[in-house]
C-alpha cells in the first residue's frame, strides 16, 4: 500500500484541490486511489485537518483544538485515540485500494517539531509500505499578500503589511520545513513542487496534481474530470475594507449569535466583490522577498534544481506606486446595504 500526503502549503490552491478530491472521489476509486472521509472536517470539505490535530503534542493547543473544545490533556488524548481508532478502522475496510490520499495545509503549518511529524510517520507506517509528500511552495511575498483576505475572514481588524519584525518565520521558511519533513520521511520521498501556473502540467492546478500523485498522464487527459466551482477566493479592495470595518464593529466570538451573520457576510462578499485586492508597491514586495533569498537558496541547494532560482523574480503585477484609495463611509454603507437585501432575497436574516 502506499500513501500520497498532499501538505500544503497554505495559500498554494489547497483548498482548490481538496474540493476537486472531493467532487471527483469515485474516479479516484474507479482508477485504485482511496480519499478517506474520517479525517475530512465534513463531508463537503475533504481537508483531512483530523489527522494534523491528532498529531500534535499534548501540550500543542492550536485553533482546531480550541474549535474541538479540546484543550486539555484528558479531552484531547479521549478524542484523539477516538479518531485515530475510526481512522485505522476505515484504513483496514478498504486496504483492497493501493494508494490512499490525504491533504491538509495544516499538516505542514501545524506540525511544525520533528516529534510531530515523526508521530504520523509512526502511525502511517503501521498500514503503508510507502509514504510520499507533496508539497507546493509559492513565493513568499505572493504568499503573504494571499494570506490577507483569509486573516480578515478569520476576524482581523488591521491593514495590510508586511511583517518586517520576524519576516523569516517557520510559515515562510520553506527550507526548514523541508528539512524537517525529509529527515523524517527522506529526501527521495518529498516533492516540492512550485505554486506557479507555467510550472504546472498544462498550466492547470489540479492536472499537476494528479501527475504529482502518479495517474498516467493517458488517464489524466482523457478523463471527464468534474470541476468545482472556485474555491475560497479573494476579496478586492473594497470587500476587504468592508470586512475590515464589520471585524472591528463585530468582534469575533464575542457573541456567538453574529457567527452565522460572519458566515454569510463572507459568503455575500466572495460572491460579489471577489478580485484583487490590497497590493504594495513593486518595491515593498521586492524588498519583503530579499529577506528569503538565503533560505531559497539553500532549498535550491538541498533539491539541486539544475534551475538557478526556485521563483520567478517578476514583481511587475504590484503597483509602481502606493494606493491612496479610501473607502467613503456612502461606499461601506452601500455594501451593507447590498448585504441586507441579500440576507433578505435568500431568507438569511
Amino acid at each position: 500500500l502506499k500513501c500520497v500526503l498532499h501538505i500544503g502549503t497554505e495559500k498554494s490552491g489547497t483548498t482548490s484541490i481538496q474540493s476537486f478530491l472531493q467532487k471527483n472521489r469515485g474516479i479516484f476509486l474507479d482508477n485504485d486511489y482511496y480519499i478517506p472521509i474520517s479525517p475530512s472536517i465534513s463531508s463537503r470539505n475533504f481537508n483531512h485537518r483530523k489527522l494534523a490535530t491528532a498529531m500534535l503534542d499534548i501540550d500543542h493547543v492550536d485553533d482546531a483544538r480550541k474549535a474541538l473544545e479540546i484543550q486539555d490533556t484528558d479531552s484531547f488524548s479521549n478524542w484523539r485515540n477516538f479518531f485515530l481508532e475510526q481512522l485505522s478502522e476505515e484504513i483496514n475496510n478498504n486496504n483492497n485500494y493501493k494508494k490512499y490520499v490525504f491533504s491538509s495545509e495544516h499538516l505542514s503549518s501545524r506540525l511544525v517539531s520533528i516529534e510531530e511529524i515523526t508521530r504520523l510517520k509512526l502511525y502511517l507506517q503501521r498500514f503503508f509500505d510507502t509514504v510520499e509528500i507533496v508539497l507546493y511552495i509559492r513565493r513568499q511575498d505572493k504568499y503573504a499578500v494571499s494570506l490577507y483576505s483569509t486573516a480578515l475572514k478569520a476576524g482581523s481588524v488591521h491593514e495590510f503589511t508586511f511583517n518586517y519584525k520576524n519576516p523569516v518565520n517557520g510559515r515562510f521558511d520553506y527550507h526548514k520545513m523541508y528539512s524537517k519533513w525529509s529527515e523524517v520521511f527522506g529526501k527521495r520521498n518529498v516533492d516540492v513542487r512550485i505554486f506557479e501556473r507555467d510550472k504546472f502540467y498544462k498550466e492547470d492546478l489540479t492536472l499537476d496534481f494528479l501527475k504529482a500523485i502518479g495517474f498516467n498522464a493517458n488517464v489524466i487527459n482523457n478523463t471527464q474530470w468534474l470541476v468545482p466551482a472556485k474555491a475560497n477566493p479573494s476579496l478586492n479592495a473594497l470587500g476587504q475594507s468592508y470586512l475590515r470595518y464589520y471585524n472591528a464593529i463585530n468582534p469575533k466570538g464575542l457573541d456567538p449569535k453574529l457567527h452565522k451573520q460572519r458566515r454569510h457576510l463572507i459568503e455575500f462578499l466572495e460572491r460579489n466583490y471577489g478580485g484583487n485586492g490590497y497590493l504594495p508597491t513593486q518595491s515593498e514586495a521586492s524588498g519583503w522577498y530579499g529577506f528569503f533569498e538565503k533560505v531559497n537558496n539553500k532549498l535550491l541547494l538541498e533539491l539541486e534544481n539544475s534551475t538557478e532560482q526556485i521563483f520567478d523574480s517578476s514583481f511587475e503585477g504590484y503597483p509602481k506606486e502606493k494606493d491612496t484609495l479610501i473607502y467613503t463611509s456612502k461606499d461601506l454603507l452601500d455594501v451593507s446595504k447590498e448585504f441586507h437585501k441579500y440576507l433578505m432575497d435568500t431568507n438569511k436574516g
